[in-house]
This record gives structure tokens, C-alpha cells and sequence, in this order.
């Protein structure tokens, strides 16, 4: 027999009369037992069946959990693997407008999209992460509602920050789940009604930097615009409640910096570097960007010098091209360097550098 491949171990597609069966063997059993004593078994007349099914997809605990609610959401068509990068479903030519609701259990979540008809619309469901995100990109659904329990779950969720509903310059919808904390995410597809379930558990945290080539930072009319260059690229939320494009991540810095220059539109995008799930800064323009970045480098230095003399190279280097505000964050850090020992520095000297931002080196000590 061949053994498949991880790839086609990413999901598993449910037959039609499988699905029959299991429907039957819940229905009866629930008329004999009660639900506890049903997951631990089933009717004899389903068992070998069931038994087949639940082998064929690693005996997965999120079936199980979905068997109890089939009643509600329908006849199981397709299930995906956790954390499975990409998974896609759906009729094609289902047009269909549809509603994302939020449930809550004791140890896992899931925010479930159902449409208005038998069948869920085409979908493509992407797992993304460094901030973690799920995109279901919807091209024939219309129209998506987001029911009052979705708004509720951003404080209640343990996982989910925000859900964004968005159109995209091609047309299609696009629902993004965006988390707080890391989870694992699972995608089911069921029918009658149509809808996309995707389940949530906590995840294990990952704590690494990662080198993102993004857009810098504007509103969601601009943002559609900008889509018509960048099809592929994943739309997030900023710290600053703007939008931006992320057109891919990298390891290293370098390896990203190779990437901007294979752009045709190097004028507006950037480098930023993220930890973990941190969210993406915010930056309105380049200078914005330059402005941070200086900080950021300032702001390591004073931490690992020892000596003031790496400090004034910095600033012979960066001081007299800097904006206002940066000039202002500078000098403070200089201050705090010294002030501690103000005596031993030639103050007179130093204060050469508060003259260039209309300031005094012993008004700003005094202070």
C-alpha cells in the first residue's frame, strides 16, 4: 500500500454515505444513552464505521467534540488538521451572503461563519503568524455579517483580539481573526447549512524575531487601492488602529532587505523588526519609520555602553539630520546617561549638542 504523504494527510474528506452513517449511529444513540456515555461509545449498528473514521483522521478530539454538535451545524463535509497552513473548501458556484457568530467552551473556542445556503461558499483559510492570524478569503460570498457575540468575544475571548470584515480590490470578502496570545486552529467545513467552523485551543508561545516587509501604515481606502499591487500580501492591524500590507517575513534581516530591493515600489515599503506576536507598529510615512528605527538603535546603545564616548559618535552622526522629536528623545537619553555623574564630564563641551535643539545642557541636569 502507499503510504501518503504529509501533504495528503492535511485533511480529510468525509463520503457522502460515511457521513449517513455516523448522522444514523448518533441519532439512535442518543435515544438509548446520554452524550457522556455516547463519546465514550457508540450504537453497535455504527460502531465499525465510526471506528474507521475516526482512525482515518488520528482520532482527532475536535471530531469527537464536533460529532455532539452535528445536529446543529450539519453534516460534516471536510475536516483540517491543526495548524495546517492553508486549507480550501466550498462550492464554487455557491453565491451565497453569510454571518460569523462566536462560541465559547471550557477549553477551546471557535467562531463559526455560516451562510445562507446548503453549501458553504468557496473559501481559502490561511494560518499565518508573528502577530498570529487566520484569513478566510471568501471570493463568491457577498455580503458578511458580524453578529453582536463576535463584538462581545474581543473581551471575553482568551485567544481573539479582533475579527475584521473586509472587501478586497478583486471582489472577494475577507474575514480575519486576529489573536492575542498564540492557538491552535483547526478549519471544518460542513453543509445543510453551509457554513466554516474555525476551532481555537491554546497553542505553544514562540519567541523569536522575525523581519517583516510591509507597507507603512494607511486607511482602508488606501488599502484596497494598494491590494491591486500586493494580491497575496496579508492585511493587519497596526498599534496605531491603522492597516498595512505584510508582503512576506523573513528570518534575518538581510534576507528581508534583499526582498525590498526586488520590489518595484521600495518608496513604500519597509523593514520592521517584530518579537513573538507582537502587533506592527505604526508609521504614516518614511520618515516616521527612520525616526523609530534611529530610537530603537539609540535606545541599544545607552543600555550596552559602558562609556559615553559610543553615545557621541551616535549623535556626531545622527544628531544634526534628525527631526525635532528625535533630537528631544537624544538628548534626554544623553542626560540620563550622565547625570549621575555630571562632574566628571566636560559639561560645557556637551553642551554643543542641546544648542542644536535650542536647549541647555544644566537646565535640562536641573530638571
Amino acid at each position: 500500500m502507499k503510504r501518503p504523504n504529509e501533504s495528503e494527510l492535511l485533511y480529510v474528506e468525509i463520503p457522502e454515505e460515511l457521513n449517513a452513517a455516523i448522522l444514523r449511529g448518533v441519532q439512535n444513540g442518543k435515544r438509548i444513552m446520554n452524550r457522556k456515555k455516547y463519546v465514550q461509545r457508540t450504537v453497535a449498528g455504527a460502531a465499525a464505521v465510526f471506528a474507521i473514521f475516526v482512525g482515518s483522521i488520528n482520532a482527532s478530539p475536535a471530531l469527537a467534540a464536533n460529532l455532539e454538535d452535528v445536529a446543529v451545524l450539519g453534516s460534516l463535509v471536510r475536516v483540517f488538521r491543526w495548524n495546517t497552513p492553508e486549507a480550501e473548501g466550498g462550492q464554487t458556484d455557491v453565491t451565497a451572503k453569510a454571518a460569523v457568530s462566536f462560541q465559547s467552551g471550557a477549553d477551546s473556542e471557535q467562531l463559526t461563519l455560516t451562510f445562507d445556503a446548503a453549501n458553504a461558499a468557496a473559501y481559502k483559510a490561511s494560518l499565518a503568524h508573528f502577530p498570529e492570524t487566520v484569513t478566510l478569503t471568501l471570493p463568491s460570498t457577498q455580503e458578511v455579517g458580524v453578529l453582536e457575540e463576535v463584538n462581545q468575544a474581543r473581551e471575553n475571548s482568551r485567544f481573539i483580539k479582533s475579527v475584521y470584515v473586509l472587501g478586497r480590490a478583486d471582489g472577494a470578502s475577507q474575514v480575519q481573526i486576529e489573536f492575542d496570545v498564540t492557538a491552535d486552529v483547526a478549519v471544518e467545513e460542513y453543509k445543510d447549512p453551509g457554513s466554516i467552523v474555525v476551532r481555537l485551543k491554546e497553542g505553544e508561545f514562540v519567541g523569536q524575531n522575525v523581519y517583516s516587509l510591509r507597507t507603512l501604515s494607511m486607511d482602508q481606502d488606501a488599502l484596497t487601492k494598494m491590494q491591486k499591487d500586493f494580491p497575496d500580501a496579508r492585511i493587519l492591524r497596526d498599534d496605531g488602529e491603522g492597516w498595512l500590507l505584510e508582503i512576506g517575513q523573513y528570518d534575518s534581516e538581510q534576507a528581508a532587505q534583499d526582498a525590498l530591493k526586488a520590489q518595484s515600489a521600495q518608496d513604500s515599503l519597509i523593514v520592521e523588526t517584530r518579537f513573538g506576536n507582537n502587533v506592527p507598529a505604526h508609521y504614516e510615512s518614511m520618515e516616521a519609520f527612520q525616526d523609530a528605527k534611529l530610537e530603537t538603535e539609540y535606545s541599544q546603545l545607552l543600555n550596552q555602553s559602558m562609556t559615553i564616548d559610543p553615545i557621541l559618535d551616535f549623535l556626531d552622526k545622527h544628531m544634526a539630520q534628525a527631526s525635532d522629536s528625535v533630537k528631544d528623545t537624544l538628548l534626554r537619553g544623553l542626560t540620563g546617561f550622565i547625570r549621575d555623574d555630571a562632574s566628571k564630564y566636560d559639561l560645557d563641551a556637551l553642551n554643543r549638542y542641546y544648542q542644536m535643539a535650542g536647549q541647555d545642557i544644566h537646565q535640562a541636569l536641573a530638571a
